[in-house]
């Protein structure tokens, strides 16, 4: 199960879109508030069918539509995918189970082709599993399109030494942000998290239910407390498994995240002095290798054959933070270090292929593409290029080793035109608690920011996982019992649960 399932949400690395909670007086509020009614009675006057078709694997898929703008509908539309699991023992069925793996930009549907894999028998013997890809992610039509080559920008130096790299790095993120807008513009202003959150009850509508439950991965737990904020009647349950702190805008929240990835390499350098890794020289520290090894991909990048990108210290960060996702993934990173070390840069840039999901062939798919716009769309600040390159000493601070790469995302969105969105002021009104999961050594969504998200949520209940790795549904037998028991009984227990 585990194999599938990491392969599936290998490529958060970038990071997850973190929901902006805003803090208003109670004018600020009750607008809030207001908008929120008017946003529910126009999804609401908004139906779409679902007419199902036998599709590999004893699947059922389908696809439904949903308008650009719930306010104006007459803009465009969206057609969506989904696949559905029919529940195993159907004289048992409790209901809908909907899956959202993250990204934001992971497409959805691969869990439920993989259902048998990922969820415990008891959980496809009485739910049908179902996943949507949502707008713009995917197979979603039409899809966000930005550029076929990620070579090109993330590719840089994501920390300049000099005017000549910090232009590079600013144009890079300003040819990136206007292909997206080329190709996908028309779209683009409508991708938002509150717009997916607002096609779940589009298709739990679709679907036939009153109540649906809910579990949702990493950027996924956004989603899902955004849903169950807006419609919270229509909750029966929803997991939220390696949670977002909702507190956090969009610079903090990024980081947060830089200082997560920074931990858990620490951690792993932490091991390597003690194992002695195979990329140390005798007497060297590994802090010290580390060091000596991305200072030399600094200076000298290492060419690459088929005439790919050097793998420089661009190539390093990205490839380097796929493998801080989980602790079995070290031996790869030591191994690509090793390599590094003795003037190979191939590991390396496999990995960095692999957070973007580049084939052998050169195709990418279009994750990194919609995980950026959807990241843009929902920011809660415009900043400049300026603004981003001034950020540099306070991610020194938090991620000295890594905190650069998160230079290059947030250029990107300097250079976005479409406007600042943000999120809104989450709330747990259901009838049953939430159940929210983290774990002590997660990267991507620190334990710090997971506990805050069940604090905000307020009706909600904390799952603490001992591993060291991101989402543990699945790999913690314990965390995987308790989420079992909940979604199938609704079974409540203590606020904080250590597994």
């Amino acid at each position: 199960m585990q194999a599938t399932f990491d392969h599936m949400v290998r490529r958060a690395w970038l990071g997850i879109v973190l929901i902006v909670t805003v803090v208003a007086c109670s004018d600020g509020v009750s607008t809030e508030t207001e908008s929120n009614q008017q946003r529910i009675a126009a999804v609401r006057e908004w139906s779409s069918s679902l007419e199902w078709e036998d599709c590999a694997g004893g699947l059922e898929c389908t696809t439904f539509e949903v308008p650009y703008d719930y306010e104006n509908p007459s803009i465009g539309t969206f057609r969506l995918p989904v696949t559905r699991h029919l529940a195993n023992n159907l004289s048992e069925r409790i209901g809908t189970l909907l899956i959202n793996p993250g990204g934001p930009g992971a497409a959805a549907l691969d869990y439920v082709a993989y259902a048998d894999q990922i969820f415990s028998n008891s959980i496809v013997d009485r739910f049908d599993i179902v996943a949507w890809d949502p707008r713009g992610v995917g197979q979603s039509d039409p899809h966000i399109d930005c550029v076929d080559s990620m070579d090109d920008y993330f590719g840089l130096d994501p920390s300049p030494d000099d005017e000549s790299e910090t232009q590079l790095l600013t144009s890079g993120a300003e040819v990136f942000a206007t292909a997206c807008m080329t190709r996908s513009g028309e779209f683009l202003p409508y991708v938002s998290t509150m717009n997916t959150a607002s096609d779940m009850d589009v298709l739990r509508r679709a679907l036939n239910e009153e109540q649906i439950s809910y579990l949702g991965f990493s950027y996924g737990t956004s989603l899902g407390a955004t849903w169950a904020t807006l419609f919270p009647e229509t909750v029966r349950a929803a997991v939220l498994d390696a949670a977002v702190d909702p507190t956090k805008g969009y610079v903090d929240g990024l980081l947060l995240q830089a200082g997560g990835f920074e931990s858990s390499l620490n951690t792993f350098l932490t091991k390597c002095n003690t194992s002695q890794c195979s990329f140390m020289k005798i007497g060297e520290s590994a802090e010290d290798a580390f060091d000596r090894i991305l200072l030399s991909l600094d200076q000298n990048p290492i060419a690459n054959e088929n005439d790919r990108t050097f793998t420089n210290q661009g190539v390093a960060h990205m490839g380097i933070g796929v493998t801080l996702y989980a602790s079995y993934r070290w031996g790869e990173l030591e191994d690509a270090l090793s390599a590094a070390s003795s003037g190979d840069g191939q590991p390396l840039l496999m990995l960095f292929d692999d957070y973007f999901g580049r084939q052998n062939n050169g195709f990418i798919d279009n994750s990194i593409d919609a995980y950026i716009a959807i990241t843009c769309a929902d920011r809660d600040e415009q900043l400049t290029p300026q603004d981003i390159l001034g950020l540099e000493s306070r991610l020194q601070n938090v991620a000295p080793r890594l905190g650069a790469s998160w230079i290059q995302e947030m250029m990107i969105c300097a250079s976005w035109t479409t406007p600042t969105q943000g999120g809104l002021s989450l709330r747990a009104d259901t009838a049953n608690r939430i159940l929210v999961v983290g774990s002590i050594g997660d990267a991507a969504t620190p334990l710090s920011g997971t506990r805050q998200m069940a604090t905000t949520l307020g009706h909600a209940r904390l799952v603490v996982s001992q591993l060291e790795q991101h989402t543990t549904y699945g790999s913690d037998p314990c965390v995987t019992q308790i989420v079992d028991e909940y979604l199938l009984t609704l079974s409540d227990g203590p606020d904080v649960t250590n597994c």
